[in-house]
Parts: structure tokens; C-alpha cells; sequence
């Protein structure tokens, strides 16, 4: 008898867990930041990865509050903006995303996750306090950053977590998909729906990492699909690790808003 597809599920899961237990007797557990052991990121070296302090346009790198496109960027993106928690020049930083991806310690995702939560927080209080001023009559300028709020931070918890999925391939050899571990951080803690299933990645492609801007942005070309129902304007929080060009967070979003979705977001630890 062939077996059911939740059991090949729970055969995966198995299997992932087997492997990454496999990984921690390989590697030690050492802070990357000290080598203090016991941890991945201690508590002292988490302190040092610090917050991105102010936010961007991805395309022209204009700053503004919350890392929306600019009216002439937008142009040509699926995207709304990007929100980057921390710079990827740091580092630490450098190596825990890397240590996640490459040597395969799935245990990093919690550090990278509490990160990210920092900086959501950050960015919904941010958002709070512009909320709060508009309702006492605040001058011209605080009103022009406000008209500069989201759909996706005003009603926050209406979003769906989405995290920007791997090939069948690449999964097999990572065991995980990191983008998927953060996501379910972040949906677990604000208490969001998630989607782990319906946005598929169907074609294996080079490493992003590996290619120049150009290429990026033809390696992820028709790569996505929506399987699921449609999307009815639901507004999306696209999770990965890092965004460099942002070539794969717009693919994603293009197949996202084709299928439905309201504004589109991408949330990342760091930006390459």
C-alpha cells in the first residue's frame, strides 16, 4: 500500500530533524560572536547587531520611514518596499545569516527571528506614534510622513505571513527553509496567519548570491506560482533572510498580486 501524503510529510520532518541533530554533534554549539559555548548568538553579542536606524527606497536608496518604493521607483515593482532590520556589512550579522544558510544551524533562525521582532516592534510604534499625532492636528511635515504609512503597519495584524520558498532541491540539501523559520517566528509572536504551501517555487536556479544585478533578475524569472485560492486584496508580508537587488522578493510579489494580494512587503534580516 502506498503510503499518504501526511505521512511522506511526517517521513520529511523526520528526517529534517535526524539530519539537524546529526549537524549539532558536527558543530558544537559556540557564539559565533565570542565562542562562548552553549549558544549561538549570546546574549552580549546579540547587543551588538544593531538595528538599520533608518529606512530606504531599495531601488534609488532615497531614505524614508518605511522603506517604501519612491512614486518613480515603483514604476517597476511588484513590491510595495522592503523593511531591512539590520546591514549586512556588520560582521556578525555576515556570519550568522551565512552560518544559517551554509553550515546549516537551524538553531540561528531564533537569534535572526528576535532580531527582526525588534525591529517590527520598532516599526509599529513608529507607526503608533505617527497615528497619534495626525488625531491632535500635527504640522505639514509629520503629516507628509504619515501619508507614507502602509496599509500593512495600520492593520497590522490583517497580514499573511508568507515566506519566499525554496526549490525541492535546495531544500532536500538544506534540510530547511530559513526564510520559512522566521516566518513562523514573526506569525507565531503577532499572531498572523500563515502560508506556507500555496506560494511554489518551480524551477532550481544558480544562488542569487552568485550572480551580478543583471542576472539576478533574469535567474528568477517566472520561477514562482500561486497555487492557492485568490488572495482577495489580503495584504502580505513576504519573509526571507537577506535582500540584495530585491530581484526574488518582486518575482514573488508579481505572482502575489496577480493572485489577489493587496499591497506586498518584504521583511528581511539584513540587506546584502
Amino acid at each position: 500500500m502506498k503510503p499518504c501524503f501526511s505521512m511522506k510529510i511526517n517521513i520529511k520532518q523526520n528526517a529534517s530533524k535526524a539530519w539537524l541533530f546529526f549537524l549539532d554533534l558536527i558543530f558544537p554549539i559556540e557564539c559565533l560572536g565570542c565562542g562562548r559555548e552553549g549558544y549561538w548568538l549570546c546574549g552580549d553579542c546579540f547587543k551588538e547587531v544593531k538595528l538599520k536606524p533608518k529606512q530606504y527606497c531599495l531601488h534609488c536608496k532615497k531614505e524614508n520611514d518605511f522603506g517604501q518604493f519612491c512614486p518613480p521607483c515603483q514604476i517597476v515593482y511588484s513590491l510595495n518596499g522592503v523593511w531591512i532590520a539590520a546591514l549586512y556589512d556588520g560582521l556578525l550579522i555576515n556570519q550568522v545569516i551565512k552560518s544559517l544558510k551554509y553550515r546549516f544551524i537551524g538553531g540561528l533562525a531564533d537569534d535572526l527571528s528576535k532580531l527582526l521582532i525588534l525591529f517590527v516592534d520598532r516599526l509599529l510604534e513608529q507607526g503608533k506614534v505617527l497615528r497619534s499625532g495626525l488625531a491632535r492636528g500635527v504640522d505639514w511635515r509629520s503629516f507628509k510622513r504619515a501619508k507614507n504609512l502602509s496599509l500593512a503597519i495600520l492593520n497590522f495584524n490583517d497580514n499573511l505571513v508568507v515566506p519566499v520558498p525554496l526549490s525541492n532541491k535546495r531544500l532536500r540539501w538544506r534540510g530547511f527553509n530559513q526564510a520559512e523559520l522566521l516566518a513562523q517566528k514573526i506569525a507565531g509572536k503577532y499572531e498572523l496567519a500563515q502560508d506556507n504551501n500555496n506560494l511554489i517555487r518551480t524551477k532550481h536556479k544558480k544562488p542569487q548570491a552568485k550572480l551580478d544585478e543583471a542576472h539576478r533578475l533574469e535567474n528568477v524569472k517566472d520561477c514562482f506560482f500561486w497555487q492557492g485560492s485568490h488572495l482577495n486584496k489580503k495584504n502580505i508580508i513576504l519573509i526571507d533572510d537577506v535582500v540584495t537587488t530585491g530581484a526574488t522578493l518582486n518575482e514573488c510579489a508579481k505572482v502575489l498580486k496577480a493572485a489577489g494580494a493587496g499591497e506586498v512587503w518584504g521583511l528581511v534580516a539584513a540587506k546584502g
